[in-house]
């Protein structure tokens, strides 16, 4: 009877814990995807997120990127709440700055899978790269790494052949022509993807 019993627990402890592995997610296949489950939270950035001069002028650099894969999430301070995705990206062009094309590179995002759940958190209007799309990127360097920590630095491009034929890609040239000086210019931070970099 306690072999029967014994028995027992062990099917049910093992149904149970497949059961939780069939429940965790593959992000790399939704991310950026409706398939997402979503929280979003509101933030105070240092510049107005929503006027694309301040964005640019920001950032160190702004380019046009295809995401080839997704790498993994971190979590600032250890905090569910603070997700950031990792990306791989592959620059086709540059519009400010001028970092390496045509190879792997990294990118990071703010935003992404909570710690222990499938839900995923971003800022109020921001969105997650999904891979295999192309992106108009605004990157800040961070932790020495390409950053994309609010709204509008990520902009999907949905036709990739013409991307710079992109009416918000003619718009982010605009305004990279055009800086203001109400905000630091980020161009002075180098990336280590930086194609003058040795």
């Amino acid at each position: 009877m306690r072999k029967i019993k014994l028995f027992l627990v062990l099917v049910i402890v093992s149904t149970c814990l497949s059961g939780c592995m069939k429940k965790k997610i593959n992000v790399a296949e939704i991310i950026g995807t409706d398939q997402m489950n979503v929280d979003t939270y509101r933030a105070e950035f240092v510049i107005d997120e929503n006027d694309i001069r301040q964005v640019t002028t920001y950032a160190s650099y702004v380019f046009v990127a295809e995401v080839t894969d997704y790498v993994k999430t971190k979590y600032l301070d250890d905090y569910a709440d603070s997700p950031v995705t990792w990306y791989k990206i592959r620059v086709k062009e540059n519009i400010k700055g001028n970092l390496k094309k045509d190879e792997n590179i990294v990118l990071t995002k703010a935003g992404g899978l909570r710690r222990g759940t499938n839900l995923f958190l971003i800022c109020k209007e921001d969105i997650l790269p999904r891979v295999g799309d192309t992106y108009l990127f605004s990157a800040v360097i961070f932790e020495d790494e390409l950053y994309c920590p609010m709204p509008n630095m990520v902009v999907r491009i949905p036709n990739s052949e013409n991307a710079m034929e992109d009416p918000n890609v003619k718009r982010y040239e605009k305004a990279c022509s055009n800086p203001t000086e109400e905000v630091p210019d980020g161009s002075r931070y180098k990336s280590k993807y930086d194609a003058g970099e040795g």
